[in-house]
């Protein structure tokens, strides 16, 4: 894509999604003003040093928000899950009212497009029994209420938390809440700011659309004999009873145990023809994802 003087908001800039859709914003062209609570953080430091324009906000302040969005173009939008034991644990009405927040002053604005970013399963025969999803649904609402034209992505397990999340890779074995057999979809972080970069660029074609997003779906056996074959590692599944690890934390246990017993199915080919980027878990380990792959096991040797 060729330059643009367009502007789009970028929130959580200093997270996964939300720094990797900044940066494939800033590779394709585009203007890019990232929302942080702290202007002062390296992340944010490295923001600007790569070209984005760094404004201080809070979802919480709409007033923040208003400036933040003054003059954009298009808006991304992603929120810190309200679940218990998540960052608003406390406050389990947070996401929905943020997202009410931003579309708010992203209608204020005048932004011709929002995509914002949910969760599989939403909309799907699982979110009557999770509470998660049905917190996702209602920001989903939210965004749909706020009159800017949106796009919904809808991204699986993120294929980096596999090397720097202490809830897969545990002393080299893969350990796992989910059962042996349980597929997982996956999807890398680059591949979803290449669709909210898809979405951006032709607003018309992705208007009022929802892309359940993964680039790859395993069960957890073989997950681990991938990472096995590649590192050429011995990398053990080991599973572990939900109820009993989670007996402190009912709704990810209930979370898990629906997830064991209903499988979450995507179109993967059906998203290669928008990206025929797309990422497989094997594609994401030997390209950009390499480097965690890497710092993982050189962690675990020097241990």
């Amino acid at each position: 894509m060729a330059p643009t003087d367009r502007t789009i908001l970028v929130t959580g800039a200093t997270g996964r999604q939300g720094g990797a859709v900044a940066a494939r914003l800033l590779a394709d062209g585009w203007r890019v003003r990232a929302l942080t609570r702290d202007a002062s953080s390296a992340k944010t430091k490295a923001l600007k040093e790569a070209g984005a324009e760094v404004v201080a906000g809070d979802l919480d302040d709409r007033a923040s928000l208003d400036r933040a969005a003054e003059g954009v173009w298009g808006v991304f939008s992603v929120h810190a899950g309200s679940y218990e034991g998540g960052p608003y644990g406390h406050d389990l009405g947070h996401e929905e009212r943020s997202a009410a927040n931003l579309a708010a002053a992203a209608k204020a604005a005048g932004a011709a497009h929002l995509v914002h970013s949910s969760v599989i399963g939403v909309g799907g025969p699982l979110e009557p029994h999770m509470d998660m999803l049905q917190r996702k649904s209602a920001a989903e609402r939210a965004i749909e209420a706020g009159g800017v034209p949106y796009t919904f992505l809808r991204p699986s397990a993120f294929m980096e938390n596999t090397f720097d999340s202490p809830r897969e890779l545990q002393d080299g074995a893969l350990v796992s809440l989910l059962h042996a057999d349980t597929y997982e979809p996956q999807i890398a972080a680059a591949d979803i700011a290449a669709f909210a970069a898809i979405a951006f660029a032709d607003p018309e074609a992705h208007a009022g659309k929802a892309y359940e997003l993964a680039g790859d779906d395993l069960t957890q056996v073989e997950k681990a004999a991938l990472i096995a074959r590649v590192t050429g590692r011995e990398v053990p599944f080991v599973g572990i009873d939900a109820a009993q690890a989670l007996a402190g934390d009912p709704t990810t246990a209930k979370t898990i145990g629906m997830l064991n017993r209903h499988r979450i199915e995507v179109d993967i080919e059906a998203l290669r023809r928008i990206h025929p980027g797309l990422l497989t878990f094997e594609q994401w380990m030997t390209g950009i994802g390499r480097p965690l792959v890497d710092a993982y096991f050189a962690r675990l040797d020097a241990a």
